[in-house]
């Protein structure tokens, strides 16, 4: 279990566009795991870190009433003496498709993060490991939010930077949900019993199924990327339509598409909860759609939004476009600068620990606490609302608070409201999802915090006109931390005996079964708390940000070891985590497997 991955991974409640991911990170599972690409500007609400779209050049600009409906983008009118403009709207024919689109992508987005604990776990019966690495290879879209950013600026498709790659997206999404939905599905791993719940203690009916999970791993990993890219070109429009509003309703687009991506993360916890809840996918109900059905339901969304990506997404008329060159300059420039190199830092190092996490969280959660995918969504959603809340109280109070306190504050407080229904489960003294679940509400206010905190530090951080690119850079760093951190975790807790993959141990439950899971657990939490460690990397205010900014010259040993870290972790980890999840090669012992025969 991770403590603070849950708020650093889980990112905006407000903000959407979404990002992969179900945590199986010990026992949290990302609540609405949703991409925001925006720039520093967009702080309402925000949880996540994620990347940029666009670099802007300039704070927005008042619109230009005569000229800016020529490209039919939204425009506001003015009239009278006084010159009142009424504010432009994203609800018009040539721009409903991009919230519409936003709607869509965070109800897939969240489809991909959910099926990993039923379908994976439950439905082909994979080790904890296994799915773990499966989780973390399907976040490795996320490390290219930068890259996606600098795709849109520096090249466009028939003169446009935007909405090809919204377009394209929806092809890609597609594409990915057409190969899932073809494809038969197979028997499930385990043998049922007449009530329909499968029969982990006898030998598997189709042990063949594991040799097929590539058909839906690599789909879904697809699905993801191309979930990822419509984030960043989505937010990228989203911004050019808003820097068209007068000042005085500026922003009322973006809170509008707030509203309305955090609704289709809402609509698709309830449809996931409802519609996925068979037994066969460690659920409550005797029926229930199939893996394939659900893709087939989500290839249909996909044909439908592309003719509206098409046709009802305008995007404003450009004067220049910024070359990759000049892309690559701002961001070695930007990395040199020793405020913004030590925050870097710290978020991979934050990242990092907080995502080790112990392979016996996903079997704890599904063996002894027993929870089922209709009340794990329904807590989901109530965690969102918590969030929501948390973000208000925060923005309204605790503006002025230490930085560092907060975040210290953060991480304790994750890791006590997560380790004691944790442990009371572990040791059989409270076996109860609802009891068990409660932590994911709890731990929503202080990962709520610290989300807020990151984004604060990058706004204050960031130049004029950068700010984009300095979000890019901050979630590029962050997520390229998860895939070793990860691997690392298989690869330690693969040495603990009994094994903890293993969900017959589960069933046997043994006292001293139990004592090798809480102490598993226990390393997983010392780990997290590591993280704090690196708190003397950030400022503690916005007063210290300023002094750091005049005080701190630009440091190429800094810039050096910021980008080198990450460049040598990532492909030992993304190695690691694609061993692990190959059925030729996931035994081995060194990444976290038994043992091969």
């Amino acid at each position: 279990m991770s403590v603070p991955a849950k708020f650093i991974d889980v990112v905006a409640v407000g903000e959407s566009c979404p990002s992969p991911s179900e945590s199986e990170l010990g026992k949290s599972v990302n609540m609405a795991d949703s991409c925001t690409t925006l720039p520093a500007s967009a702080s309402n609400g925000t949880i996540k870190l994620e990347s940029p779209t666009t670099v802007s050049s300039d704070e927005p600009n008042e619109p230009d009433v005569e000229n800016a409906s020529e490209d039919g983008s939204p425009h506001s009118h003015c009239h009278g003496a006084d010159g009142k403009c009424t504010c432009p709207s994203i609800w018009t024919r040539t721009t409903c498709g991009l919230p519409l689109g936003g709607f869509f992508l965070a109800f897939l987005n969240s489809v991909a993060s959910s099926v990993s604990y039923g379908f994976f776990l439950g439905y082909m019966g994979l080790d904890s490991y296994v799915v773990m690495s499966i989780g973390a290879l399907m976040k490795l879209p996320q490390v290219l939010l930068l890259p996606f950013g600098m795709m849109n600026d520096c090249f466009p498709i028939c003169g446009q930077h935007r909405k090809p790659y919204f377009v394209a997206a929806w092809i890609l999404c597609g594409t990915s949900l057409l190969v899932m939905t073809v494809r038969p599905l197979p028997e499930p791993y385990y043998c049922q019993l007449p009530d329909g719940s499968f029969d982990i203690m006898s030998p598997p009916c189709n042990p063949e199924i594991h040799t097929l999970k590539n058909w839906y791993v690599f789909p879904l990993l697809v699905l993801v990327a191309g979930i990822q890219m419509g984030c960043v070109a989505g937010e990228g429009l989203l911004l050019e339509y808003s820097q068209k509003e007068p000042a005085k309703c500026r922003g009322k687009m973006k809170a509008e598409f707030t509203m309305v991506t955090m609704g289709g993360s809402l609509l698709s916890s309830a449809f996931m909860g409802v519609f996925m809840n068979g037994k066969e996918y460690l659920g409550t109900f005797h029926w229930s759609l199939s893996f394939r059905s659900l893709m087939a339901v989500c290839l249909g969304i996909a044909i439908c939004i592309f003719p509206m990506s098409l046709w009802c997404v305008t995007e404003p008329k450009k004067e220049e476009r910024q070359s990759c060159r000049a892309h690559v300059k701002s961001s070695w420039k930007l990395v040199k600068n020793k405020g913004l190199s030590a925050v870097l830092l710290f978020a991979f190092i934050m990242q990092f620990f907080s995502t080790i996490s112990t392979t016996a969280g996903p079997m704890v959660r599904s063996q002894w606490a027993g929870v089922k995918v209709l009340q794990q969504q329904m807590f989901i959603m109530g965690s969102m609302l918590v969030m929501m809340l948390a973000t208000w109280v925060y923005k309204e109070y605790f503006l002025q608070v230490s930085w560092r306190k907060a975040i210290l504050f953060a991480i304790l407080g994750v890791t006590v409201s997560d380790s004691i229904p944790t442990f009371l489960a572990v040791f059989d003294v409270v076996r109860n999802q609802y009891f068990f679940l409660g932590e994911d509400i709890l731990g929503a206010v202080p990962s709520t915090a610290l989300s807020l905190v990151l984004n604060l530090m990058v706004i204050e951080l960031a130049e004029p006109g950068r700010e984009g690119l300095c979000y890019g850079l901050i979630g590029t760093v962050m997520h390229a931390s998860q895939p070793i951190a990860t691997a690392m975790s298989n690869q330690v807790f693969g040495l603990f005996q009994p094994n903890l993959s293993d969900p017959r141990n589960y069933l046997a439950d043994t006292p001293s079964f139990r004592n090798t899971v809480a102490l598993s657990y226990a390393l997983a939490y010392g780990a997290s708390m590591l993280g704090a460690c690196a708190l003397p990397l950030i400022p503690k205010q916005k007063a210290d940000v300023q002094r750091r900014k005049k005080e701190w010259s630009a440091s190429l040993p800094m810039a050096i070891l910021v980008l080198g870290i990450p460049a040598l972790c990532l492909p030992y980890g993304v190695a690691v985590l694609l061993l692990s999840s190959q059925p030729e090669t996931a035994c081995m012992r060194w990444i976290g497997g038994p043992g091969c025969p």
